[in-house]
């Protein structure tokens, strides 16, 4: 009795072991799309299986296999329609598919073109390119050299590794998307200008975003990125290529690793402990500190109207501790610390969003207007006031400046200052019954900004103050070195800086929970913490 199996089962043998692979490829090839070729290359595989099972026993093996693919990429092009394909090839034949083919054998094949095409999907560029060139384009070593202008010792041992790198992944249990995070739940801010509309052009779409919150702090190859995310190498080649462009991804050896901070919850929560603690003794001391000298800064003639001290307060104490940070903290600083390479100065931050946070600490500060006349708002992100009565346009804001430079009555304006008036009438300022126009925001100059920094350093709480403010920006500092990969340790400042603007509101909490501060009755008239400066 012998052992030797039947000559089918060798041819079958044969093929799934030398010819799945290199049909993968032949039908790449021929449909350029990685899904339709699985189609096709499954639609191969089972009409050469079930010509073997039905006892097929070709004279060259080979030479059978190749023109059974010709054949069925024939077949596949026509019912595409595919009129400006060349179809080639010898004798066209058709394989009829027996009734009683094993359906468990069909998708035996199928799962194995699946896995070649998924591996193919994942591998690098290079090695796909060389692949292609030796198994579908029948292309000696030597050619292939020339071709790519490396030597014939690197394409064989590229060509091993590539070999290798599909085996290997063919193998494996994959678990894509594992690491993949919802986009909607980052946020970003930026500094600086941004002209070419970088760095916000580039975080528009989904794919990106993922990309750099994998990366953030964790330096990645191509392949990684790929498989954690479930992107094929193609398209994120593409993807990571624009973003290294953009500045917000750099290359370190062979990985990428974000080039900006994304602050995730873990650092987050760090960053506002430090800032917590000890800021109910540092609101207090500042409430002091302005409260003392109110009666000075009311004296320099910054408010024109009926303004309240609680009112001015409000402006009052957001400025005081805006100077302590921003001018007085030794290493506080926004500019970010690297030139882009299009000649661009900006920085960019990510945030993780947080659900059940104990407190908002965001607090804007939005401007319009040129360099002599600028209109100044903070947006306060709680009790109502982040719009408030709104904010005055460029053209609205040239105007008012212009009233109070000039003492100008509401008898001068002309037609065309009449309809701008209409927008800061009621809002911004009002007129007397003798038609002169009253601001109701502050007003100020640098004059009036040297003498309020003078009375607020000269105060003897000042230095306490500012001990504190520095302990939690080191902290903040602390808190991002213990979270921040060496390549990007050169922003910590930066980031720093940015976060501990937060002290705005924990401030302004403080100060209406002890109830040192009132909000308006009716926010959305209110104009508290806005402000006309004037060079």
């Amino acid at each position: 009795m012998t052992n030797a199996k039947p000559m089918k089962e060798m041819l079958i043998e044969e093929f799934t072991k030398n010819y799945i692979e290199k049909l993968f490829y032949f039908c790449l090839k021929k449909t350029g799309n990685t899904a339709e070729a699985e189609d096709l290359a499954s639609d191969v595989t089972v009409h050469i299986l079930l010509a073997l099972r039905k006892g097929t026993l070709p004279e060259s093996f080979s030479a059978w296999v190749w023109r059974v693919a010709r054949n069925r990429y024939a077949a596949w092009a026509k019912r595409k329609h595919i009129s400006n394909e060349t179809i080639s090839g010898a004798d066209i034949e058709e394989f009829e598919l027996a009734s009683d083919f094993s359906p468990e054998t069909s998708l035996i094949e199928r799962e194995e073109t699946e896995l070649l095409r998924r591996e193919l999907a994942f591998i690098s560029q290079s090695y796909r390119d060389i692949l292609l060139a030796y198994y579908v384009e029948d292309r000696s070593i030597k050619e292939i050299a020339a071709s790519l202008s490396q030597p014939e010792g690197t394409v064989k041992s590229n060509l091993f590794r590539a070999r290798k790198i599909l085996k290997e992944g063919m193998n494996m249990a994959r678990t894509f998307g594992i690491k993949s995070y919802k986009p909607e739940d980052i946020s970003f801010a930026s500094s600086g200008n941004q002209p070419s509309g970088l760095p916000w052009s580039a975080v528009q779409r989904k794919i990106p975003k993922n990309i750099l919150v994998h990366a953030s702090n964790n330096p990645c190859t191509l392949e990684e990125l790929s498989i954690e995310l479930g992107i094929a190498m193609p398209y994120m080649e593409e993807e990571v290529a624009l973003l290294e462009k953009a500045t917000l991804l750099k290359k370190l050896d062979d990985k990428y690793i974000t080039n900006f901070f994304i602050v995730d919850k873990e650092a987050t929560f760090a960053e506002y402990a430090a800032m917590r603690k000890h800021s109910k003794e540092r609101s207090e001391m500042l409430d002091k500190i302005v409260s003392d000298v109110l009666p000075e800064m009311r004296a320099l003639g910054i408010v024109k109207n009926g303004m309240s001290d609680n009112d001015l307060k409000w402006w009052a104490i957001i400025y005081a501790s805006d100077f302590c940070v921003i001018q007085k903290i030794k290493a506080f600083d926004i500019k970010f610390p690297e030139k882009r390479v299009n000649g661009e100065s900006w920085g960019f931050v990510g945030y993780e969003k947080l659900e059940n946070f104990p407190e908002s600490v965001g607090m804007g500060h939005n401007g319009s207007g040129n360099e002599a006349n600028m209109f100044w708002a903070y947006k306060i992100s709680d009790y109502n006031l982040w719009n408030r009565a709104g904010e005055m346009h460029y053209h609205e804001t040239l105007l008012l400046a212009d009233i109070v430079r000039n003492n100008r009555n509401i008898s001068s304006l002309t037609d065309s200052e009449q309809a701008i008036w209409k927008g800061i009438d009621g809002r911004f300022a009002h007129t007397d019954e003798n038609g002169n126009i009253i601001p109701d925001i502050i007003i100020t100059d640098n004059a009036a900004f040297e003498k309020i920094h003078s009375l607020i350093e000269s105060h003897p709480l000042y230095s306490q103050v500012m001990a504190n403010a520095e302990e939690a920006f080191d902290a903040c500092v602390e808190a991002l070195r213990a979270r921040s990969h060496p390549a990007i340790a050169n922003q910590l400042t930066y980031c720093a800086s940015m976060e501990i603007l937060g002290i705005r509101m924990l401030t302004v909490h403080d100060e209406v929970e002890a109830g040192r501060l009132t909000p308006p009755e009716n926010p959305k008239k209110s104009t508290i913490a806005m402000w006309l400066h004037l060079k």
